[in-house]
């Protein structure tokens, strides 16, 4: 029980801290990145958000690494670490107004920490709990990993709709979006208290005692899972752009397009989704281990296709209870396909170098495709000025990770 709370815990905070950049973006945009249109400011933002992400591919190999030579527990300790100290210095740094592009630099530095971070955490805590859990629970126990990632950002949503709440737009704007950051110290204390008494992974315990510890994982890695890598990264396409388009992208559309609705409303419509893709990923991680992870990921993903195409007109509507109705349905749809990648992952790779290749597939996914999606989105919208684009773009993620799942050869 205390190994899945100190991974839990961790994890938790750690998706909390990176996710509220994104909810507080339109905010950052305009104090660190000042520029002539809202639009605009908010591109920038959503730039640096990806950049952050883009990162993790190089804080899956070095927390990869560590995990799959020194072992799981240390690689998580040192991820959490480097998560806080750039969390705080969010917290205090001056602004463009202050500093000029200084600030601007700094903030981009920052989020590359926390991207490093980011890394490690994640493919961990999937690692971690998966190799804890027998034959028949290996999908549930991943779950628990994702639980705790959207438990993350369901309080980075609920902490975004409390500030827009409360504080005015002036107040916001001058020190309110700094609030979050400060909040994550309340449990950041505990959390590597937890991690540093964490029990090391029996699976890695074992490959101690046979003496079946790598010295480079990443060089057998990219010699034998290379093809596994590469089309997993695909498989997760509509994961990456799923998940961060219906937390980070649509929280910013609901509170710019539902401006009749009172801020604290406006501000929780994405709140539901968030906590339903958590309980459909342990459902469905939990069905897997009876149906098969493919299986799901597959149906998933052709349902997706169809369904994204249905919604565009659905949300042509402006209704706010439609746009109710499609983000829950996508939420289900998103949660179905989450639950079982972590047992999927681990399925696809070998014990030796299971860390680091789960490391490298989904971060790389969620740096190509999950980071970038945001941005993309805005840009597209600049151009074709339709409010449906996310659609499509979901659309088109599903069919690529419903084609990955096509040429996967291994059975899983």
């Amino acid at each position: 029980m205390k190994s899945f709370l100190a991974c839990t815990i961790g994890n938790v905070i750690e998706w909390y801290e990176f996710i509220v950049f994104g909810y507080f973006a339109h905010v950052i945009g305009a104090v660190f990145f000042p520029a002539s249109s809202p639009l605009f400011s908010l591109f920038k933002a959503f730039g640096v958000f990806a950049l952050g992400i883009m990162i993790r591919p190089l804080g899956g190999i070095l927390f990869g690494h560590i995990g799959d030579k020194f072992g799981r527990k240390n690689a998580l300790f040192l991820s959490i670490v480097l998560m806080t100290v750039p969390t705080f210095l969010i917290g205090i740094l001056p602004t463009y107004e202050s500093i000029g592009i200084t600030a601007s630099i700094i903030l981009i530095f920052i989020r590359l920490f926390q991207g490093l971070a980011m890394g490690g955490e994640y493919a961990g805590t999937m690692t971690y709990l998966v190799e804890g859990a027998n034959d028949a629970n290996k999908g549930f126990y991943g779950s628990i990993a994702t639980l705790s990632l959207v438990v993350g950002m369901a309080l980075g949503s609920l902490t975004s709709a409390l500030l827009h709440t409360i504080l005015s737009q002036e107040q916001m704007f001058q020190w309110g979006w700094r609030v979050p950051f400060f909040l994550s110290s309340i449990g950041i204390l505990w959390a590597i208290y937890l991690r540093m008494n964490l029990q090391e992974s029996s699976y890695f315990v074992g490959l101690k005692k046979s003496h079946s510890v790598l010295n480079f994982p990443i060089k057998e890695a990219f010699s034998k899972d290379l093809r596994s890598i590469f089309i997993t990264i695909f498989v997760q396409c509509f994961l990456a752009v799923g998940m961060y388009t219906l937390t980070v992208f649509y929280s910013t559309y609901a509170q710019q397009n539902f401006k009749n609705l009172p801020p604290l409303v406006s501000a929780l419509l994405n709140t539901p989704g968030v906590l339903l893709i958590g309980m459909t990923a342990v459902i469905s991680g939990k069905l897997s281990d009876k149906w098969g992870r493919r299986k799901i990921l597959s149906y998933t993903s052709f349902c997706a296709v169809f369904l994204c195409y249905f919604f565009i007109y659905i949300l042509e509507t402006k209704s706010v209870g439609l746009f109710l109705t499609v983000h829950l349905s996508l939420s289900i749809l998103v949660g179905s396909f989450l639950g079982p990648i972590p047992s999927f992952l681990a399925d696809c790779f070998s014990g030796k170098t299971r860390y680091t290749s789960i490391a490298l597939s989904n971060n790389l996914s969620m740096g190509i495709f999950g980071g970038t999606a945001p941005m993309v989105i805005t840009y597209l919208l600049s151009i074709f000025h339709l409010d449906v684009i996310p659609l499509y773009y979901l659309m088109f993620s599903a069919a690529i990770s419903l084609t990955g799942l096509f040429l996967l050869k291994i059975k899983v």
